[in-house]
């Protein structure tokens, strides 16, 4: 009985101890009043927005010196309305190639903090990529994540989904190169500490299905599924998820079903507390899968 009181006592000094560790960990969601203000801020602080506002200058000249007007105004409405499409896609991308070129430190970031699903194990991650990615000058701010679940999200589809659904290892080779050892190494330990939580989650038996007779589906509840799609994304911090569909449309070309939008909303969203399952089913309240080699 006492050794089990101490081993509770230690896994209680433990849990406060990373409670008061992660209290200390500040990210931009404890600076900024939302992710809109951060949104904006990030915007104001990139080289798109300045060459935007850059553009007024000469035209401003033009003005003066022009007798005829017309053609003018047509370039400033022109850059009026396409310049903040210019601004958007241009940070997106810019968001993503930094991203791109920083994947073995990312990867180092999970090996060392051993995050599993729970979006508040990345908070260290996130905010140690903050400051490691502006003291390198490989970000112009200190808050390239907003918070953990940006982190966590970005972890997902910058090298577990994309990783996971190469079979071939000379795919993975071609497309992370130098990175293939680490994004291993990180998938491990991403892998072992969500077996972990899962076998917890088990042991515990948290979830109840009390109450479920009276629960409705979306479909019930809503008589569009547009409507109930137009809900979820009311949330202010559902902006970065859609404008990062609608700059996917704009490079891409190429339009994604509603159902992809949903998944990408909901797990951004929820945080999806396992990493397996994506995105709640508006029809039969089911869960989608996502295939990485790990569940298999």
């Amino acid at each position: 009985m006492k050794e089990n009181e101490l081993k509770n006592e230690k896994s209680v000094d433990v849990l406060s101890f990373k409670q008061l560790e992660s209290q200390k960990i500040v990210l931009p969601q404890d600076l900024f009043r939302s992710s809109f203000t951060w949104f904006c801020y990030e915007i104001y602080k990139s080289l798109a927005f300045r060459i935007w506002m850059l553009l007024w200058l000469p035209l401003s000249v033009w003005w003066k010196l022009s007798n005829n007007c017309i053609y003018p105004l047509i370039v400033s409405l022109l850059v009026l309305f396409l310049g903040p499409i210019f601004v958007l896609v241009i940070c997106g991308l810019s968001r993503k190639r930094s991203l791109s070129k920083q994947l073995i430190q990312f990867c180092k970031e999970v090996t060392e903090n051993t995050p599993s699903s729970d979006p508040h194990d990345w908070e260290v991650v996130a905010a140690n990529l903050n400051s490691y990615l502006y003291e390198n000058k490989a970000w112009n701010t200190r808050y390239f994540f907003f918070n953990a679940m940006v982190c966590q999200e970005a972890f997902r589809t910058t090298l577990l989904e994309p990783f996971s659904l190469k079979k071939d290892e000379a795919a993975k080779v071609k497309s992370f190169k130098d990175s293939v050892p680490y994004i291993e190494e990180a998938l491990e330990v991403y892998f072992t500490e969500v077996e972990k939580q899962w076998k917890l989650f088990n042991t515990e038996k948290s979830w109840s299905p009390v109450g479920l007779e009276d629960a409705k589906l979306p479909k019930e509840a809503y008589r569009f599924k547009l409507t109930w799609f137009l809900k979820r994304i009311s949330n202010i911090f559902m902006l970065i998820p859609f404008l990062n569909f609608v700059l996917h449309i704009c490079v891409t070309g190429n339009v994604p079903s509603i159902t992809h939008l949903v998944s990408r909303v909901d797990s951004f969203h929820v945080g999806t507390r396992f990493p397996k399952y994506k995105g709640f089913d508006y029809e039969h309240g089911t869960q989608d899968a996502v295939l990485v080699d790990y569940y298999k």
